[in-house]
């Protein structure tokens, strides 16, 4: 029998999920298209920011609290943000400005982790002519850097585009991979090359979303499970549960594993409606009411939010998603960042796990002393890095105290609490 109790994050996933929110930022062609999803074949010179300028989203993330950003590279139209030289469909065919280096060296000056989504599915390779994506070509020894890989034409493509990433704009805090694929070509992955070669040349960078380090939440709505383990079995290599699963961790499938790993959730979750800028949108960019239910249902959940922030055509953060975001974190600070001395008026209960010891707390119960006399106020399951539990309304108490109901292991419960006037 496995032993979860024993299993521990590594140092990069705990910094990692210290960090709590980290910024998502979907930029390309599909900004001026007006698309969500581009074709591949764009003429890249659709791709023309007015008044780009990075250090104006590093700054807003950095004022509400965010501690790195995920630029989409190259989504899955494979049109590059930065001038590969493997490539024409880059920035240097019309615009010629690289916004990989300008939002790297952003983030270094502003103090913020910097990340790259590269898309394994590709468009422009699959349907421009010589594209490598889907070809049917032999895997063959092929040279990457000071590295060697046995792999086909698109694999050693996506491998050559990984060595530019990682040795041109670090360091790298995340490399993000995307499980979606609008391809109809069949093309396989060569996983544990992409994978080595990120440890090689980035080894304190997680690998998100298809990689080792950090999986799927399940959603793109902003939520994790009530219930979210971040110790996850496995079986023959991969989850005994699907991502998509409402338990992927439960006793009947952990009974099921041939290996267990600790492997947190990551939420992704737009702003906006779509993940690129549409104008259409500007009305609807999420409040601070519904961003502090996703932050309470996503940190506060175990796991950490990716929030999504697209710029617009001139290259900025367009002017709502700016004051949303300033007012989130200035709430995130007033009601999250200190906690109430008591007696007062609660309505969050605040619980946390020390996880460099693994997660161990299966179930707890937290009390309330109210007119002299203690009785339970709430009750959950997991805790985690951290656990932010609504009252369903708010309660006058003079002290508070947690009861660990069953546990895997020893476990030390953190608890404080808060009061958020916009939980209705």
């Amino acid at each position: 029998m496995i032993d979860p109790s024993a299993v521990r994050p590594s140092p990069r996933q705990l910094a990692w999920q210290r960090q709590e929110l980290i910024a998502f930022v979907h930029f390309g062609p599909n900004t001026f298209s007006d698309l969500e999803w581009g074709t591949g074949l764009e003429d890249p010179a659709v791709f023309e920011p007015t008044a780009l300028d990075c250090s104006q989203w590093v700054s807003t993330l950095a004022s509400a609290g965010f501690k790195s950003v995920i630029l989409t590279a190259k989504h899955h139209d494979g049109f590059c943000l930065w001038p590969s030289k493997y490539l024409s469909h880059t920035v240097s065919a019309a615009y010629r400005r690289d916004v990989v280096a300008e939002l790297s060296a952003a983030c270094q000056a502003g103090g913020l982790g910097f990340g790259v989504y590269l898309s394994p599915a590709d468009l422009h390779q699959e349907k421009a002519p010589g594209g490598y994506y889907g070809n049917g070509s032999p895997a063959v020894e092929s040279q990457i850097g000071e590295f060697t890989y046995v792999v086909d034409d698109y694999n050693r493509f996506y491998l050559q585009q990984l060595h530019e990433l990682l040795t041109s704009y670090g360091p790298i805090a995340e490399v993000w991979l995307d499980g979606a694929n609008p391809t109809s070509s069949t093309q396989s992955y060569a996983y544990d090359a992409w994978f080595d070669l990120i440890r090689r040349l980035a080894p304190e960078a997680t690998i998100a979303v298809g990689g080792p380090d950090v999986r799927w939440v399940g959603n793109e709505d902003g939520f994790a499970r009530e219930t979210e383990w971040s110790v996850v079995p496995f079986l023959n290599g991969s989850m005994v549960a699907p991502q998509e699963a409402v338990d992927v961790a439960g006793p009947g499938l952990m009974a099921k594993a041939d290996e267990l790993r600790w492997y947190p959730a990551e939420v992704d979750v737009s702003i906006r409606p779509g993940w690129f800028y549409h104008a259409s949108e500007d009305a609807a960019v999420k409040s601070v009411p519904e961003l502090l239910d996703i932050y309470r249902k996503s940190v506060g959940r175990n796991a950490v939010l990716l929030l999504n922030i697209p710029p617009d055509r001139r290259g900025l953060f367009a002017e709502p998603d700016v004051e949303a975001l300033a007012a989130f974190g200035a709430a995130v600070r007033e009601y999250y960042a200190t906690d109430l001395v008591l007696p007062a008026t609660i309505n969050v209960l605040d619980l946390r796990e020390n996880i460099e010891s693994g997660q161990q707390v299966e179930s707890f119960a937290v009390d309330a002393l109210v007119e002299g006399s203690w009785r339970e106020i709430a009750h959950g399951t997991t805790v985690g890095h951290r656990r932010l539990l609504p009252l369903s309304e708010p309660l006058s108490v003079d002290d508070v105290r947690v009861r660990v109901l069953s546990t895997r292991g020893e476990a030390a419960v953190e608890l404080s609490v808060h009061y958020d006037p916009t939980i209705a």
